[in-house]
């Protein structure tokens, strides 16, 4: 099946600019050194599952799978092995079953349990070119007590943070390609589904902008995210691959993240429910993954770790909308409408497009 091209609009967001003191700190810290962390019970499910191909690298160029194709702002995707695939089960009774893989990390896998309650299975999988066991990438009784500290406030900060602007969805299907272009600083981006899942299919997203600039996309309480045969990248206008994070604290057990035939590049997904699962399916490029469970097939995934700055060493120095351009064809085609959120300043809507 061939690749298929389209369109890209492009929105330009000069939102809320946020400046932060030199040293500042970064969110997250410890868990920047992990691509998969998972956080849930054995009892609730496997904590991290995996089958097929690599973490910590990313072996093929070019996609097996039928997607879009890349635009032309994006990002490369990097080829050959990272050595970042890192796993950390934050649970003491969490658990990890890894078939047909290969890991390239520093450390493995760092379970807060012993070693032989996190090891659910481990069938023809590697780390670092030799056989997975206790004596090579499996880590029991690892003190993961700060990287928990950091999870908790990182889930209550979230959800606290002003909005800079509202993409809205009538009927939950996000059915253009999108580009969106960011200014230097944090900027916060809520979605609004009308109660559905949100759904990417056969699609183009891309956050560009400077160095500096950082994304929060908040996905509604309410609402799954499901894409498929779409990328959600970042572009090469000098963004970085760490600086763009969904977030879903969404109070069941659904998967709030389902991903299928997706390129993933310089995009984090980070789901800090009690019980919610991420699911991976024909995915290859650059992210991190952290979830309840999460549960992957027929991956090369290298680490993108998120930094976005802390909120708390933030100062606002401006609030208001410089810049908010998209195309009346990308408009009518999409039907979205467009909110900005400035607080004590109001709010401003675009029209809705004609029909």
């Amino acid at each position: 099946m061939g690749f298929r091209t389209g369109r890209v609009g492009f929105v330009v967001v000069s939102a809320s600019i946020l400046l932060f003191s030199p040293g500042a700190g970064a969110v997250p810290n410890y868990a920047a050194e992990y691509i998969f962390i998972g956080t849930g019970p054995q009892s609730t499910a496997v904590g991290a599952k995996a089958s097929n191909w690599e973490l910590g690298a990313n072996s093929s160029a070019s996609p097996w799978f039928d997607t879009e194709t890349l635009p032309g702002n994006a990002l490369t995707v990097a080829v050959g092995v990272g050595g970042n695939g890192d796993i950390a089960l934050t649970d003491s009774n969490g658990s990890f079953d890894f078939s047909n893989m290969e890991i390239w990390g520093d450390t493995g896998i760092d379970c807060a349990g012993s070693s032989g309650s996190c090891n659910d299975g481990r069938s023809n999988t590697d780390f670092n070119g030799s056989t997975l066991s206790n004596s090579n990438g499996i880590n029991g009784g690892v003190d993961l007590s700060g990287l928990n500290a950091q999870l908790a406030s990182v889930a209550a900060e979230l959800p606290s943070l002003t909005g800079d602007f509202t993409l809205t969805f009538n009927d939950g299907k996000w059915d253009t390609d999108l580009a969106i272009n960011l200014s230097a600083g944090l900027t916060v981006i809520d979605i609004d589904t009308n109660g559905n899942d949100l759904l990417l299919e056969e699609n183009n997203l891309v956050f560009d902008g400077p160095e500096g600039a950082f994304a929060l996309i908040r996905i509604p309480d309410e609402a799954n995210f499901l894409a498929s045969q779409s990328n959600i990248i970042v572009g090469n206008g000098g963004i970085g691959l760490n600086n763009v994070l969904f977030f879903s604290d969404k109070d069941d057990n659904n998967q709030h993240f389902n991903f299928n035939d997706t390129i993933l590049n310089g995009v984090a997904f980070w789901d800090l429910s009690d019980e919610g699962e991420i699911h991976l399916s024909n995915a290859q490029g650059c992210t991190q993954l952290v979830g309840s469970k999460i549960d992957t097939s027929d991956v090369r995934l290298n680490s993108c770790a998120t930094v976005v700055p802390e909120p708390n060493t933030a100062v606002l120095v401006g609030l208001g909308l410089m810049g908010l351009v998209a195309t009346h064809s990308l408009m009518r085609r999409s039907r979205l409408s467009w909110k900005l959120d400035v607080s004590s300043h109001g709010q401003f809507q675009d029209p809705e497009p004609d029909a």
